[in-house]
């Protein structure tokens, strides 16, 4: 598979790249991208197009191929670190990290959220509760929690931010003890969803990329089981579709050959999404003489949307979801390239 050589020709207009046949080769043998060009990657072309078709109707997967400029334990070091509220385009409202088993005080920050439209929208479902739940992803004995009263001078009152955080606090404590298989289902929006089925539907059809990553999903909760501690925990609080939705991601890291493997799972969703599994295959790469790392990224989603939309606007969602990825990377590019 890996046989056939990269021939480069140098010339003025162009980067002169070397590498070893290798990354540029697996990359198109286990991707979507069977004409990859490291010339083009490396001159800040970022590819995407959709992944293989799944039969649920929920699911999607996106591919995306690209170049950072720096070593691979470098570049994987920026990815844990990297800050998407600095791009307002991104409407990545306010992130944080946390270790341990959670606690509500990981969540405090919830307060010092600036206003928006789609805050106000979010704040406004909360303050519904508990009578109508609709249009928030959580199980029945969680909007029971809520306790109306208290305000504040922030964009959240102060009730809003106690009961999303005991929320993600009980759901990251879940998730450290038991995995997927421990999170409460989704109960207010329909039939109940639950986050370790979605999960599971995606990796079965990931196509190539289940057996590119089997050693890393099968060592940790993406495969089903408690798996190994997560190397980051976070939470987010960003827009989906006009009202914002919190997050909890964990993130996973293995040494891969010379290179690197990394995953992202989205295991919580207020809105917007049911789950998100991304995966990161990190290669080893020359550009001149500068270290440099290609990157393949498979971004797998259930969402409760997709499986409303048929033909076109089905397309339309999809090439949609590969515009919003290919920002995020160009926006990670930019940070990186500094």
């Amino acid at each position: 598979m890996f046989a056939a050589l990269f021939a480069v020709v140098s010339c003025l207009s162009a980067p002169e790249l070397s590498a070893r046949a290798d990354p540029i080769s697996e990359l198109r043998s286990v991707s979507v991208f069977k004409d990859a060009d490291l010339t083009k990657l490396a001159n800040g072309e970022v590819l995407a197009s959709k992944g293989p078709a799944m039969s649920s109707s929920r699911g999607l997967s996106i591919e995306t191929a690209y170049l950072v400029k720096a070593p691979v334990k470098t570049t994987y070091a920026l990815q844990q670190r990297w800050d998407p509220t600095r791009h307002p385009e991104l409407k990545v409202f306010a992130q944080g990290e946390f270790s341990g088993r959670g606690s509500p005080g990981d969540f405090q920050n919830l307060a010092s959220v600036r206003s928006n439209a789609s805050i106000k929208n979010f704040v406004d479902a909360t303050l519904k509760l508990p009578g109508d739940a609709s249009k928030l992803q959580l199980s029945n004995a969680e909007v029971k929690m809520f306790a109306p009263g208290g305000g504040g001078n922030g964009a959240m009152p102060s009730s809003v931010v106690a009961f999303w955080s005991k929320v993600l606090a009980g759901r990251v404590q879940s998730f450290a003890s038991g995995g997927l298989a421990a999170q409460a289902p989704y109960e207010t929006t329909g039939s109940p969803v639950r986050v370790g089925n979605e999960v599971a539907s995606l990796i079965r059809e990931s196509g190539s990329a289940r057996s590119q990553f089997s050693s890393l999903i099968s060592s940790t909760p993406i495969g089903g089981g408690r798996g190994s501690s997560p190397s980051s925990q976070s939470w987010q609080l960003f827009d989906a579709d006009g009202t914002a939705a919190l997050s909890l991601s964990a993130g996973y890291g293995k040494p891969a050959g010379d290179g690197w493997q990394a995953a992202d799972l989205q295991y919580y969703s207020s809105g917007g999404v049911y789950a998100v599994v991304t995966l990161y295959q990190l290669w080893p790469v020359k550009v001149g003489n500068q270290d440099a790392t290609l990157i393949w990224r498979v971004d797998m989603t259930s969402a409760s949307e997709l499986g409303e939309l048929r033909g076109a606007e089905r397309l339309g969602s999809g090439a949609a979801m590969m515009r919003e990825i290919q920002k995020l990377v160009r926006a990670f590019l930019r940070d990186a390239s500094g």
